[in-house]
């Protein structure tokens, strides 16, 4: 089997695993769910960063150059981030300083974006 097609079969696993545990984060720990509704989102967010290294391995399969990489994992890792802290706001609740993060991970992503098509080029 193509190493291509594995990476993407580990990153989709991943992927769906980091989804699962930010939607439900209490399957791997028994913390009580924070009564503040920034902390009950926040334990939620770091699933994210797992969801953006299944993005990773998914649509990036290189090493070298290491600019391309670094941009991708910096794009991939706050994308999921992002992702997981948007799906978490409509379960849990929002407050300003969760969209104050949302604009703030836009702006890392597309700065990662441009830095990715730059080294891309």
């Amino acid at each position: 089997m193509d190493n291509k097609i594995i990476l993407q079969v580990v990153g989709f696993i991943i992927l769906l695993l980091g989804g699962i545990l930010s939607y439900n984060p209490e399957l791997v720990s028994n913390k009580p769910i924070p009564e503040d509704t920034f902390q009950a989102v926040e334990r939620r967010v770091r699933w994210g960063f797992v969801m953006g290294i299944g993005m990773l391995l998914m649509f990036h399969h290189q090493i070298t150059p290491y600019l391309l990489t670094a941009a991708a994992l910096g794009m991939t890792l706050t994308l999921g981030a992002l992702v997981a802290r948007v799906m978490e706001i409509f379960l849990d609740g929002s407050v300003a300083r969760h969209w104050m993060w949302v604009a703030v991970e836009l702006v890392v992503i597309i700065g990662f974006g441009f830095w990715y098509a730059k080294q891309h080029t």
